[in-house]
């Protein structure tokens, strides 16, 4: 996408970056609360503590991962098991000794969100910054070039480090956005 020059907004140009499928994100999601499921059967098994809190609502977990798969071939979407790794990672507070474990599912669920935003790019006059979970400024003095050409956006930085990137829609005019980053460079 692309937003015009306005001298009240922080930057110049935002530019969307098309994102991959989410699938691997799924699949590791899944095994992640599958283990743990194995897990928790297996603890209360070895403990003999079949009657206990954590085996009951240990079934939460198998029945989060079929209502899910259900849900994703009803309604053909993109879905998230952010739901089945929250209760999977509260389980995990039942567990004594293992409860730091609980705090990696959270970090995963955080980590699982911010996978599935597209990746935004701001560029200004000033510095370029990359929209991830740990948001990333550039000066401008650290490229050596920067160039968006048939949708495909490319930040060479002066380390020889090469970022590209497709762009999710091309309305942006790119000799204008280009003639902007060279102006930018140019007076690094």
């Amino acid at each position: 996408m692309f937003m015009s020059k306005k001298k009240s907004e922080l930057f110049q140009y935002i530019l969307i970056m098309k994102k991959e499928k989410p699938e691997n994100i799924n699949y590791i999601s899944f095994l992640l609360c599958f283990i743990s499921w194995i897990f928790f059967l297996y603890y209360t098994y070895a403990y003999g503590s079949f009657s206990s809190v954590l085996f009951w609502v240990n079934w939460l977990i198998p029945v989060g991962l079929v209502w899910m798969i259900g849900v994703k071939r009803k309604i053909n979407k993109a879905i998230t098991y952010k739901h089945p790794l929250f209760v999977t990672g509260c389980l995990w507070l039942l567990v004594p000794g293992m409860r730091w474990i609980a705090l990696l599912f959270i970090l995963f669920i955080l980590f699982d969100h911010q996978a599935r935003h597209p990746l935004e790019i701001g560029v200004s006059d000033e510095k370029i910054v990359i929209n991830t979970f740990f948001r990333k400024r550039y000066e401008w003095n650290a490229f050596s070039n920067v160039v968006l050409k048939d949708g495909l956006l490319t930040l060479d930085f002066k380390n020889n480090k090469m970022l590209q990137r497709e762009i999710i829609r091309h309305d942006i005019n790119e000799s204008e956005f280009n003639g902007f980053c060279r102006e930018q460079l140019d007076l690094r």
